[in-house]
């Protein structure tokens, strides 16, 4: 698929994009919406999200994530930042490196999966990670992602595990390009 073969995509290929990307793509971009945070000890929260995805030319992207307590629709204070690299791998496969300011480090592999724009194609629309490659000061174990492309929003779930807490949701959010 050329840059001009979009078809029936609500959305472009970036200048510049290394073809290596083409199954992340439809994350580049900056994105807002709604979700909620859930850990024992803390509740349910409903946050506001940024996420941001960009690329320089390079075979991976780089990733941006802040949610903020939702202050009857406005940004409260800072509840969960976090930053990191996405790099595609060989057949369909992606790996991304993802730290936080409270000393988490870890090191996610996963699928693209989805909508294809050819058999064994480039354009995907569900992203599923997994982690058991923490670093952690505190007690982080493990954790699941997924990241899909639904209706031009993207919508994702974050697992964790700590070392006294077995996996369970902890993170959710519906987004939409800004």
């Amino acid at each position: 698929m050329t840059d001009n073969e979009q078809g029936d995509l609500d959305f472009s290929f970036p200048a510049g994009l290394h073809p290596a990307l083409r199954g992340l793509s439809w994350l580049i971009g900056h994105w807002e919406g709604h979700g909620h945070t859930q850990w024992p000890g803390t509740g349910d929260r409903k946050i506001l999200q940024r996420i941001d995805f960009g690329h320089n030319g390079e075979p991976y992207l780089h990733y941006l994530f802040q949610a903020f307590v939702d202050e009857d629709g406005k940004p409260g204070d800072p509840v969960i930042m976090e930053s990191g690299f996405w790099i595609p791998r060989d057949k369909n496969t992606v790996m991304a490196v993802i730290c936080n300011p409270e000393g988490v480090a870890a090191n996610w592999q996963g699928t693209i999966t989805g909508l294809q724009s050819k058999p064994g194609g480039e354009l995907a629309t569900k992203i599923e990670l997994t982690t058991d490659a923490v670093l952690s000061q505190g007690t982080h174990t493990a954790g699941s992602r997924i990241y899909g492309y639904i209706q031009s929003k993207m919508m994702f779930a974050v697992d964790r595990a700590d070392n006294d807490v077995t996996m369970r949701p902890w993170l959710s959010g519906e987004l939409e390009r800004a």
